[in-house]
């Protein structure tokens, strides 16, 4: 029975006008394909268990991938998983009407608010339990994964831009700008990863710097990562959560976060919590930037994101972020979405991932197992999908206070010094 009806969704799914040639076996050893011959297939399935055919009819698509990651179901192609977003966002699987047989259960509906309410970063404790989730893995996955500078966010690829090293400074340089920096200023970073920026900001603005991360294993690389190259006189770490910045009152004259905007969590009362501490420690005209995932539309993150890569995550939407900040006495002065140049990104992380599997799984076998790699796979190559079809890269600046010249009117003023790399340009990663 559970062959007969995967071969129907499957028939749905992946039709004789696919683009792909897909091809599935199913436990009992029967298959189904979508194409005449004995071509080799663009994505194949097998399923391995009875098992695995039912849980992924119960649900239908998070169940599937539950499968994949346990190994129950293998998947085969080139980026597979890429590929069979593709074919069931173009075949409407998410179309109540035309899968409503799968669409509507109460089990993945409770399955998907469950994981929201346990995961929620309202308490301090499991907001550092899910920062350390994923931040607190051994560097060497992220090293690998992310290039030289190991930063943790979109490039920034302009014209000649030629690799991820130079398309990491580049998106840095340019949120320097964004910032208008000074001498002797000072900038509070929340969530600064492994500390490039907050290197660079120094060495190539003179400000000094204070970082609130929640991740002790960050923390500790980045003092030693600071140490190394003399700037530990002008960078103060402190361990803790966003909430956790109003410690140091109105003193703030320059505000950044890049990638953790996303963790603020989906109840609206966090969006109030996380504007209202910027504005506690900006000073007034004291200027912000937060580059972040989001859409435009206000909803749960995917329940496979939450439960393998990011608990307690969740994609800011945009005009509540806007309505937010503007009730906190801030000024929005720029809204730019770059989402080309994440999607550009992702797709070179998640190559880097494959290329240097072997090396990261061998710096730490017990973590990085078969298991944690179809995980992060999943993720690699199911988020650039996830921009195709309406996912953001949304840069926010603004201003503490309405002042007609607290901020350069035009982009001309604006990045007029922006010293970016390309062509054969070298960039000084900071390793």
């Amino acid at each position: 029975m559970s062959t007969l009806i995967l071969k129907k969704i499957f028939r749905m799914i992946a039709g004789a006008d696919s683009k792909w040639k897909v091809k599935i076996k199913f436990a009992n050893k029967s298959e189904y394909k979508n194409y005449a011959g004995e071509h080799k297939p663009d994505l194949a399935i097998t399923f391995r268990t009875i098992g695995a055919q039912w849980w992924t009819i119960l649900f239908l698509p998070i169940g599937f991938f539950d499968c994949y990651v346990d190994g129950t179901i293998d998947l085969e192609g080139e980026n597979p998983i890429h590929k069979l977003a593709k074919l069931g966002h173009a075949a409407g699987i998410e179309n109540r009407k035309k899968f409503q047989f799968l669409s509507q259960s109460p089990l993945v509906w409770f399955r998907h608010k469950w994981c929201e309410w346990t995961q929620d970063n309202i308490k301090r404790e499991r907001a550092i339990k899910n920062a350390e989730f994923h931040y607190a893995l051994p560097v060497e996955l992220f090293k690998y994964k992310l290039g030289e500078t190991v930063g943790y966010s979109e490039g920034y690829w302009i014209k000649d831009t030629q690799n991820i090293n130079q398309a990491k400074h580049n998106l840095y340089e340019y949120i320097c700008q964004k910032l208008q920096l000074r001498p002797g200023m000072r900038v509070l970073e929340v969530g600064s990863g492994w500390g490039f920026l907050p290197i660079y900001m120094v060495k190539n603005y003179d400000v000094d710097v204070v970082i609130y991360n929640p991740t002790k294993e960050q923390n500790e690389y980045m003092r030693k990562r600071f140490e190394r190259h003399g700037v530990t006189n002008r960078i103060r770490i402190e361990f803790g959560v966003h909430g956790d910045i109003v410690r140091e009152g109105k003193t703030i004259d320059r505000f950044v976060s890049i990638g953790v905007h996303e963790h603020h969590g989906m109840r609206k009362k966090m969006y109030r919590e996380w504007w209202h501490s910027i504005a506690e420690v900006l000073k007034e005209r004291g200027i912000g930037v937060i580059s972040t995932s989001s859409y435009m539309d206000y909803h749960m993150t995917g329940y496979l994101t939450l439960k393998y890569i990011w608990p307690g995550g969740h994609v800011p939407c945009v005009p509540l972020e806007i309505s937010t900040l503007n009730d906190e006495g801030l000024v929005l002065m720029e809204w730019e979405n770059l989402w080309p140049h994440y999607h550009k990104t992702l797709e070179i992380w998640r190559d880097r991932f494959k290329e240097y599997w072997p090396q990261i799984q061998a710096s730490d076998p017990e973590i990085f197992t078969e298991k944690f790699r179809r995980r992060w796979l999943l993720y690699l190559e199911s988020v650039p999908e996830s921009f195709e079809r309406g996912l953001d890269n949304s840069h926010f600046i603004f201003v503490k206070g309405r002042y007609p010249d607290a901020y350069p009117t035009t982009p001309e003023e604006r990045y007029v010094k922006a010293n970016f790399r390309t062509g054969n340009d070298t960039v000084e990663c900071y390793e």
